[in-house]
């Protein structure tokens, strides 16, 4: 296999691994409403660094897969009559002018790579206990349900509250 050529002395990759990754219309949103969420009820707005760390843990990925088998097994919502169903109503109220606007990139649709690692070991666990891999709906719908959100939101103020490891 050829080496990269050098360019002023260094060595570069060819095939380079994108740093940015877009995600689905549904897991982008679920995201986006765990960013929120953590956002509104801790003052601060949390890195998708916070965000890959907490859905990476193991604590996350049983929930979350719970949660996936318990929407499964839930019969569907019927719509009332004359309902638009292209619009749902937000489960809660965010209020997005008291947040720093620290995730311009995610709400542009571009997440780091370690979001949709997160996202892969998600399925990869769900899979396993369920024997059939969840949609990208199927997760985001889970991320998106109230307990879910607390939980996270939770382990993000956790990972906050732990003394630096650079000292």
């Amino acid at each position: 296999m050829a080496k990269p050529p050098k360019k002023n002395g260094f060595r570069h990759r060819q095939e380079a691994e994108p740093l940015l990754v877009r995600l689905s219309n549904h897991l982008q949103a679920a995201i986006l409403l765990v960013m929120d969420y953590v956002a509104q009820t801790t003052g601060i707005e949390p890195s998708q660094e916070e965000i890959a760390t907490v859905l990476k843990s193991y604590f996350t990925l049983d929930e979350v897969t719970n949660q996936i088998n318990y929407l499964r097994k839930k019969p569907p919502v019927q719509e009332r009559p004359g309902a638009d169903s292209g619009f749902r109503a937000a489960p809660m109220r965010i209020n997005l002018m008291i947040a720093p606007n620290k995730n311009p990139l995610a709400r542009a649709g571009f997440f780091i790579r370690p979001i949709a690692e997160a996202v892969a070991e998600i399925r990869k666990h769900a899979n396993a206990a369920l024997g059939v891999a969840p949609s990208d709906e199927d997760i985001a719908l889970s991320l998106k349900s109230n307990f879910i959100l607390s939980e996270l939101k939770n382990q993000i103020v956790h990972i906050r509250q732990q003394p630096s490891e650079q000292g």
